[in-house]
C-alpha cells in the first residue's frame, strides 16, 4: 500500500531552490492534483518524488523509505510517470513501448514472461489502443503517443501513478477519456495518483483533493470547493473569478470575470461566438491584430474556452456539458449589445447550444454586422432536427455575411 510522505523538502537545479519547505502526504488510493501558475515548481515535486532532481533537502518517503535509499528500479516498481512530453528517438512500434513498461521487472539479460505479457496486454485493452499496437510511434500523432505512454505507465503495474499535465496535449474528448481511465483505475485498482493539472476545470471534476503551489511553496490542500476559491484564485493567479457547481454532477468548475477593463484604444469591440475548436485561429488573431474580443456562450472545458481563457479573453461560460441557461443567454446578448460586430463560426449546433444562433439571429435584428465563417455547411452541423438551419435561413435573410476564411473576416473588419 503507497502511501507518499514529503518532510520539509526542498528541491530544484543546481544551487537554485524551485521548490522550498514542502510538506505533504498523499494516502493509499488518493487522487491528488496539482495546480498552480506556469513556473511554480509542479513538474519539479513529480520529478523530486522519482528522484530525477538529485538537488534536494529534507526527505521523500514511499512505504515509509527514502528514495535516496532506492534504486531505479525499487522506485519504478512502486511509482510510474506519465510525462507532458514524450520524445522516442528510435521507430519502435506502439506495442515495443508498452512493453518497455515491464523493464523494472526483469534482470539485464533475462526475457519477459507470460505475466509481463498478460500485464502489457491489459494496459493496452484499458488504454483502447488495441489499434495502434503494430503502429511506428514516429507515425502517430501527439495524442496517440501520449495514450501509448500512459499505456506503459499502467503496464507497469504502479501504485503510484505520477502525471505531469499527461493530458496537455489531448483534444477534449481524449482528455476526459484518459481522465474517466484514471479514475477507474484509482477507484477500481487502488493505485494512488499525484496529477498535475494546468487545466482548472479538469482538476477540480476529477480530483479528490487539491495542492495549489505558489511560487515553490504550497499555498493550500484540501478538497476542490476548499482550494478553488475567489480569495486564492485572485492571490496565484491574478484573477477575478466566480466558481460555480456543474447542476449535473455537482463538480466545480472556474468563470473568470471582470479581468480587465474594456480597453478604449482597441480598434472595435468583437464578439465571438463560437465552439468545439472552431474558434481558436480565430480568437488569436483578433487578438493579436489589437481588437476588443468577448465570446460566448462557451461550456467550460470546450476546447475555445480553453482558449480564450489563454488570451485572457471575456467570456460568457456555461458549465461542463449543459445546455445554456436563461442566465448565460442574456448575458451574451449583454456582450452582444457592446460590440460593434458579431462574428460567428461553423460549430456543431445541438439543442444545448442552439441559443447562440438564436443569439446570432438577435444581433442581425439589432442592426449589428454578423459574419458567419463557414467552411461546413449547416445541414452536416445540424444536430437539432431542422431547427438550426430554420434559425441559419432566417439569419441569411435578415443580412448574414458569409466568408470561408478568417483572413476574410479580417480583412472586412480592418
Amino acid at each position: 500500500m503507497v502511501n507518499l510522505e514529503i518532510k520539509k523538502m526542498y528541491a530544484g537545479y543546481g544551487r537554485k531552490h524551485v521548490l522550498k519547505n514542502i510538506n505533504m502526504n498523499v494516502e493509499h488510493g488518493d487522487l491528488l492534483g496539482v495546480i498552480g501558475p506556469n513556473g511554480c515548481g509542479k513538474s519539479t515535486l513529480i520529478r523530486a518524488i522519482t528522484g530525477v532532481v538529485n538537488s534536494i533537502r529534507g526527505d521523500i518517503l514511499l512505504d515509509g523509505r527514502s528514495v535516496r535509499e532506492m534504486g531505479r528500479k525499487d522506485i519504478a516498481k512502486k511509482a510510474a510517470v506519465v510525462p507532458q512530453n514524450t520524445f522516442i528517438g528510435f521507430p519502435f512500434t506502439a506495442w515495443e513501448v508498452v512493453l518497455m513498461g515491464r523493464n523494472p521487472y526483469t534482470g539485464r539479460f533475462e526475457s519477459l514472461k507470460e505475466e509481463d505479457y498478460e500485464r502489457a496486454h491489459r494496459a493496452v485493452k484499458i488504454t483502447g489502443i488495441e489499434k495502434l499496437k503494430e503502429r511506428r510511434v514516429n507515425t502517430l500523432s501527439g495524442g496517440e503517443l501520449q495514450r501509448v505512454v500512459i499505456a506503459r505507465a499502467i503496464a507497469q503495474d504502479p501504485k503510484l501513478l505520477l502525471l505531469d499535465e499527461a493530458t496537455a496535449h489531448l483534444d477534449i474528448g481524449h482528455k476526459i477519456e484518459a481522465m474517466d481511465m484514471i479514475k477507474k483505475m484509482n477507484r477500481e485498482e487502488e493505485v494512488t495518483v499525484v496529477s498535475v493539472h494546468h487545466n482548472l476545470d479538469i482538476a477540480a471534476r476529477y480530483c479528490d483533493r487539491l495542492v495549489l503551489v505558489d511560487n515553490g511553496r504550497i499555498r493550500t490542500i484540501g478538497e476542490p470547493e476548499e482550494v478553488l476559491t475567489p480569495g486564492h484564485l485572485r492571490a496565484v493567479y491574478g484573477i477575478e473569478a466566480e466558481v460555480h457547481e456543474n447542476p449535473w454532477d455537482g463538480t466545480l468548475y472556474i468563470s473568470p470575470i471582470d479581468r480587465k477593463e474594456i480597453d478604449r484604444t482597441y480598434k472595435k469591440m468583437i464578439h465571438v461566438i463560437c465552439g468545439g475548436g472552431t474558434g481558436r485561429k480565430l480568437l488569436k488573431t483578433l487578438v493579436d491584430k489589437g481588437y476588443g474580443v468577448s465570446a460566448g456562450v462557451l461550456n467550460a472545458m470546450d476546447t475555445d474556452m480553453e482558449r480564450a481563457e489563454f488570451l485572457d479573453i471575456d467570456v460568457v461560460a456555461e458549465a461542463p456539458f449543459s445546455p445554456i441557461g436563461k442566465e448565460r443567454e442574456r448575458d451574451n446578448l449583454r456582450k452582444i449589445e457592446e460590440a460593434e460586430t458579431v462574428i460567428l463560426t461553423d460549430f456543431p449546433v445541438g439543442p444545448g447550444n442552439l441559443i447562440n444562433l438564436t443569439a446570432a439571429l438577435e444581433a442581425l435584428r439589432m442592426g449589428k454586422r454578423v459574419i458567419l465563417i463557414e467552411k461546413k455547411g449547416i445541414e452536416v452541423r445540424d444536430h437539432t432536427g431542422g431547427e438550426a438551419t430554420g434559425l441559419y435561413k432566417k439569419m441569411v435573410e435578415n443580412g448574414v455575411v458569409v466568408v470561408t476564411s478568417v483572413k476574410e473576416v479580417v480583412g472586412m473588419i480592418a
